[in-house]
Order: C-alpha cells, then sequence, then structure tokens
C-alpha cells in the first residue's frame, strides 16, 4: 500500500514529515494512517539525531481534513458492536497523539490551509503551530454538527492553551477561525505569509530551538493581553467566574438548539467536568462522552453523519453533464432593488463579483444599497469584517435607472415583483442591451420559468435561479431549467453558486418548484387550524417543538403576508383543491398585516420582540377552541408536506430523495437531527405514515389522501432509503 507520510531528516537534524494521503484530494486520519503515523513517531522517538519535528502537508489549501468520517458511519452502523468499536477507535487516536505530545524533540504543525477536527486535536498535541494568512487557512472543531464531540483531546489540549471563552465556541459550535485569528488567539505561534512560508519557516523552527527564541514564544502564549480583557482572564480563574461562563454557555446551547441536539450540551459537560484535571483523566471522561453519544444518541448521529456525506456529494455532483467549461461569471447585474435584489448584490460583492443594481429610480436602488450595507454592518459587528474590508466590498456594488453598464455583465439576476407579464416585459427590454452570451436569471419563487422564455431570442440561456430570503443566511439556490434551457446554462448555474458558497439544487419547473411547493401546503394547514379554533402560540410552539427553527406563523410574518398569500394563489391554480388558499390568509392581507417589515402581522413585532396581534382574532371572529393535541398539529404541519415531496419525486420534478432532503433542510430549516422529510418517514415507518395519512383524509379532507408512491411503497415494504427494517 503507498504511504501517506514521508519523513526527511536534513543535515541540521531537523526532520520533515509531510502528509499526503494517496488518490484522494485531502488528508485525513483513517485506521490505516494512524498506524503508520505511530511507526513515524516511533521512528523519530528512537533516532536521537532528530532535533526537531516538523508536520506539513503536501495537499493544496488543506492542512488535515479530520478523521475518515466514512468509518465513523461504518462502525455505528454496527448495532450492538457500536461501543467497543468506538472505543478502541478513539483509544488509539488519543494514544498516537499523547505519543505525538510527548516525543523528546519539539513538533511544528504548519497550517497552510483547512485544518478540521481531527486534524485541529493533532496539531493542539504539537509543540508549537505556524499558520499563514491564506486566504484557505482555517481551524475548527466541527465535531458537534456530526453528533459527536472531539475525541482525541480537542476538549482537553484546547481550552489549557486559549482559555475556556475562547475554546467554548470552537468546541460547542464548530466555529472556524482564520489563520490571523488563530494567532491573536494564540492557537498559533507564529503566521507567516502564504508565499513566504518556504522561506520563514527554517527561521521559526530554529528559534523554537534555542532558549531565547522558546521563551520568546511561551512568553507571547502566556501574555494575555489582547486576547480577552483582564476581567475575562480574572473570571476563568475563579469558580464563581467559570460557573457563571459555563451557565451562559449552556442557555447558549438551550437557545440555539432547543436541547434536540445532545452533543454540544455532552462537550460543555466534558469541559466543565474536567477543568483542571490530569490530561489522562480528561481524556477518559472525553472517550467515555463519545462512546455514549454513538450509542445512547446513534440515530441522531447516524442522521447528521448521512447529511454530511449528502453535502460533501453536492459539492462534488455537477447535477447535469456537458463536455463545455461552465460559463466564468466576472460581473454581474441585479434587476430590481428590494430586499431580494440588495441580499443577491452584497452575495456577488461578499465573493467579490462586481454588481450592478438597476431599479426604475434612484430612491429604489438606493434601497438595495442599504440592504447590502445591512448585511455588511451584521458582519462588522460580529467582527468577521472590519471597516476597511466593508468599504472594499461596497464599492463593488453600483446603481443606475437605465441598462449602462449591463452590456459588461456576464450574467442578469432578475428580481422584480412576482407579475408574468411584468417580468416578460423586463426580459424584452434587457435582450436588447446585453450580449448574447450572457446569462440571464429569473428569481421567481413560484412563476414558469418556460413560460417567461417563451418570446426570448435566446430562451437557451434564460433559467431560474430562486435564492431564498434573507440570502445572507439561507445555503440553498434552486436552479430551475425551462423546456428551451441549454445544458451548459445549467451547468454554468450549478457552478457559480457553488463559488458563491451556497448549496446548488437542480429542480424541474413547476408551481412553486421543490422548496415553496412542498412547504406552502403545511402554511395553509396552519391556517386551517387557526380557522378550527387553535391559537396561533400553541401551533407555532407545537411546530417549534418538533424542530423547525420557527413555526408556520412566525414564519409567514418573517416572508411577509403579502408575499406568502401571492405565492399561495399561484399554488393554488395550479394544484387546485389539495392547495386552497383558506379564507383568513386573505383576511390578514385585505387588513394590512403584512409581517414583520410592518411592524404587525400575526403578531406585532417591536425589533426582537413580538407579542399577539388582537386583530387577528378580531378578524377570525370565533370563541370555537380546538383540542387537537401537539402530536396531532404535527402530523398535520409534516404529512402533508410528505405528500407533496412524494409527488414531486413522482413528477420527477427532483429524483434523488437525499437531495429533496437537504433542499427541505437548507430551505425551510427542516430540523438536520431527523435527517430530512423523507428520512423521518423512513424513521417513523411508511405503512404507519400511509395508515396515520388515511386516517388525517377521513377527519380533515381529501389532501391527506396518500399519494399513489407512497400506497405503493407502504404494500411493497419499501423505504425512501433502502428496504424497510
Amino acid at each position: 500500500m503507498e504511504k501517506s507520510f514521508k519523513l526527511d531528516i536534513d543535515a541540521k537534524g531537523i526532520g520533515w514529515l509531510t502528509f499526503d494521503y494517496p488518490g484522494e484530494k485531502v488528508n485525513k486520519f483513517s485506521t490505516h494512517v494512524m498506524e503508520e503515523l505511530n511507526s513515524v513517531l516511533d521512528e523519530v522517538a528512537a533516532n536521537p539525531s532528530v532535533r526537531a519535528l516538523v508536520i506539513q502537508s503536501a495537499k493544496k489549501g488543506i492542512f488535515i481534513a479530520g478523521a475518515d468520517v466514512k468509518e465513523i458511519y461504518d462502525i455505528m452502523s454496527q448495532g450492538e458492536e457500536v461501543a467497543p468499536l468506538v472505543q478502541k477507535l478513539l483509544s488509539r487516536g488519543q494514544e498516537t497523539f499523547n505519543k505525538l505530545e510527548q516525543l523528546r524533540c519539539p513538533t511544528i504543525a504548519v497550517i497552510d490551509g483547512a485544518c478540521m477536527g481531527g486534524g485541529t486535536e493533532f496539531s493542539l498535541a504539537c509543540t508549537y503551530r505556524v499558520v499563514t494568512d491564506h486566504a484557505k487557512t482555517s481551524i475548527a472543531l466541527p465535531e458537534v454538527n456530526l453528533g459527536i464531540i472531539p475525541g482525541w483531546g480537542g476538549t482537553q489540549r484546547l481550552p489549557k492553551l486559549i482559555g475556556l471563552q475562547n475554546s467554548l465556541p470552537m468546541i460547542l459550535g464548530g466555529k472556524k477561525v482564520d489563520g490571523k485569528k488563530a494567532f491573536k488567539l494564540k492557537l498559533a505561534d507564529s503566521i507567516i505569509p502564504h508565499e513566504f512560508l518556504k522561506d520563514r519557516l527554517p527561521d521559526f523552527v530554529e528559534s523554537c530551538l534555542n532558549a531565547s527564541g522558546r521563551s520568546k514564544i511561551l512568553n507571547a502564549r502566556t501574555n494575555r493581553k489582547g486576547i480577552q480583557k483582564v476581567q475575562d482572564y480574572l473570571l476563568e480563574k475563579n469558580p464563581l467566574g467559570r460557573s457563571l461562563i459555563f451557565s451562559q454557555a449552556r442557555k447558549g446551547i438551550m437557545k440555539k438548539t432547543m436541547g434536540k441536539y445532545p452533543a454540544p450540551l455532552a462537550a460543555l459537560d466534558v469541559v466543565e467536568t474536567t477543568y483542571g484535571w490530569h490530561l489522562q483523566a480528561g481524556l477518559k471522561k472525553e472517550l467515555d462522552t463519545f462512546v455514549n453519544l454513538t450509542t445512547k444518541h446513534a440515530d441522531i448521529c447516524e442522521n447528521l453523519v448521512n447529511l454530511f456525506f449528502v453535502n460533501e456529494d453536492l459539492k462534488k455532483d455537477p447535477q447535469v453533464f456537458v463536455d463545455s467549461t461552465p460559463k466564468k461569471v466576472d460581473v454581474a447585474g441585479v434587476l430590481g432593488a428590494g430586499v431580494m435584489g440588495g441580499g443577491i448584490a452584497w452575495l456577488f460583492s461578499y465573493k467579490d463579483i462586481p454588481v450592478r443594481i438597476k431599479d426604475i429610480q434612484w430612491d429604489a436602488v438606493s434601497k438595495g444599497f442599504e440592504a447590502a450595507n445591512s448585511i455588511y454592518k451584521q458582519l462588522q459587528k460580529i467582527r468577521k469584517l472590519n471597516t476597511g474590508q466593508v468599504n472594499l466590498k461596497m464599492h463593488k456594488i453600483s446603481g443606475a435607472t437605465d441598462y449602462s453598464g449591463f452590456q459588461n455583465a456576464d450574467i442578469i439576476v432578475e428580481a422584480v415583483v412576482e407579475n408574468m407579464d411584468l417580468k416578460k416585459k423586463v426580459f424584452a427590454e434587457l435582450e436588447e442591451k446585453i450580449r448574447p452570451d450572457t446569462l440571464i436569471c429569473s428569481n421567481t419563487s413560484a412563476l414558469s420559468i418556460t413560460e417567461m422564455q417563451k418570446d426570448l431570442k435566446h430562451p437557451e440561456r434564460f433559467v431560474g435561479m430562486h435564492f431564498f430570503n434573507p440570502v445572507n443566511r439561507m445555503p440553498l439556490v434552486e436552479i430551475i431549467p425551462g423546456e428551451k434551457t441549454s445544458k451548459e446554462t445549467v451547468a454554468s448555474m450549478v457552478s457559480l453558486v457553488k463559488k458563491l458558497g451556497k448549496t446548488p439544487v437542480v429542480v424541474g419547473d413547476c408551481a412553486g418548484f421543490l422548496v415553496n411547493r412542498v412547504l406552502i401546503p403545511s402554511m395553509n394547514e396552519g391556517l386551517l387550524m387557526l380557522e378550527e379554533g387553535l391559537e396561533i402560540e400553541r401551533v407555532d410552539n407545537a411546530i417549534t417543538h418538533f424542530g423547525m427553527p420557527m413555526g408556520p406563523f412566525t414564519l409567514a410574518d418573517e416572508v411577509g403576508n403579502d408575499v406568502g398569500y401571492k405565492v399561495a394563489l399561484i399554488l393554488n391554480e395550479a394544484y387546485g383543491d389539495r392547495m386552497s388558499v383558506p379564507p383568513t390568509f386573505k383576511k390578514i392581507v385585505d387588513a394590512g398585516l403584512f409581517g414583520k417589515k410592518m411592524g404587525r402581522g400575526f403578531y406585532i413585532h417591536k425589533g426582537k420582540e413580538k407579542t399577539l396581534n388582537p386583530e387577528v382574532s378580531e378578524i377570525l371572529g370565533t370563541t370555537r377552541r380546538s383540542h387537537l393535541s401537539a402530536e396531532e398539529m404535527v402530523d398535520r404541519f409534516v404529512l402533508v408536506m410528505l405528500n407533496e415531496a412524494c409527488r414531486c419525486l413522482e413528477e420527477k420534478i427532483i429524483e434523488n430523495p437525499a437531495y429533496l432532503d437537504m433542499a427541505m433542510i437548507t430551505g425551510t430549516g427542516f430540523p438536520p437531527f431527523r435527517g430530512g422529510l423523507l428520512r423521518y418517514a423512513d424513521s417513523r415507518g411508511i405503512p404507519t405514515i400511509v395508515q396515520r395519512m388515511k386516517e388525517f383524509s377521513e377527519r380533515f379532507g381529501e389532501r391527506f389522501k396518500p399519494c399513489s408512491l407512497l400506497e405503493e411503497m407502504a404494500s411493497e415494504g419499501k423505504s425512501f432509503y433502502g428496504p424497510q427494517a
């Protein structure tokens, strides 16, 4: 078997250990890699001529991606054998990193690229860490996102190195830090410009080998001035202060996860319990907690790991195969400067693509600038960008009330109001002002792409590109080809969306496309439950307790009830009675209760606070009360979604169940710990789901009647992800 490590010892006694996992784009710790690393460390330990060991990567833009996630997943699939297998895997890793830490010579991790999970834990076991200012340099412990915790010493070594308050966001939330931040936190002992790494690294190595150099490095670590305020440092040095830190961390976890994800709480328990313990005792607690998560909460771990693989597949999958290279996008244009237009313009500028916004009036254009600037201010507030960086990126946005400058654009994204006639008029004007090869996209959330492209001179370059609001937070972008859209155009859009840092999913052209078509029935169901006498807060609370980020009425207010109503009408026209719009929706819109943007919707909004809006009760004009249980509310909300999702599979709007699940998670916030809509159905059993839908069909209406795909799956014992158990 080809080796992953190459050890060269130079004339000065410096060992240069290069990690280059054969046949892979990234370095990762698999079982055989760890065995090889063990042998290399033994070789170094046995060689007294080695004065220092420098570990670096041969992969561009990557140091170590962490443990081999597939191995972890395979172990979790072993049933009753999980605990001893996980324990064995972790013990070996801990022993290897302990061996690295205990080498008599200093060890130096050279991080010039991504350093994740087990890679970060590996670097923490080294004596020193060097980072570069490369854009891809980042350090993180993302294990909680997979339903597990750092298991090779991350919960023990990181707090000791950079303190509780700096380490907890990384351990409990998977927060990434770039090279500059790592150096500021003293997570790294030196930062070297990427371009000069080869020239300057030897000087740092030499400084680690003389007393004055080592003293300078260690003094820099212990001098916490500039890392955190003096009172924060003192807070960690007394029991009451630490208790406050842990209490606030626990509150933050509960607010973010509602207690649905056990891993962050388990990680916090490990750090809190073992603070001040000897390393070996802490590692034992870390190991036991990791094993407990993979056994008692195996379903959550498996769901989150599965989603990791789906996400990786989407990153690699072009979703359409063409011979030509995707079109390069260097300049963009946006038609329509509303909230969405401003958000899309922000995204282009954030990725350093110059963008020009057009609207019919300068007041409207200025609102687009305001929307983009507002997002940048948020990033500045959380210190992701500084003032200079914000100014540079804002200068990549320009505005106009005509089509001047659009002839330079490689792509135009239309984001005007949801009106087919208006959109067609805009596209007819646009085609006369741009190059024949410029891509044209519509950000429509529900209207037909095929219909829009009918009158275009070059329909092959026209495609749907549906962003979700807010653009800066929602990862999903639906790519919708029309009948005449070329495969080359689709391939170019998939490539561009990935470049923008979003998740592209190619779906078929139908009213509402995929996500809105599946989501709107559940929103309608919420309104129907309201008309039956259920309280707004009861429904919202039941749905958020299930794991959705917000209930249907809170979501409606966030999106805008006027916008939601228009989309609901489009879907009602397309799909008939099963998507009938409840009369209450029209009354809400007619009353001007548009939601958060107006301060009044189902709730009254004042800043971050919201209270029930009494006007809604007046509109309903009913004193009836429904006694549905929370379980029944959730089932009504979820099962209408499931039925429509299965129709999308039947009609081949989307063919891959895993991609459908990922779209619902990234587009609606369907709870990841449940694995996605279809995986959730599998977990309950398709026959059980079908029986429940038939019961609801009799009680609440034909919309719950299982579609033919579900009926067929139930009768044949099939599931979305394999045979039923």
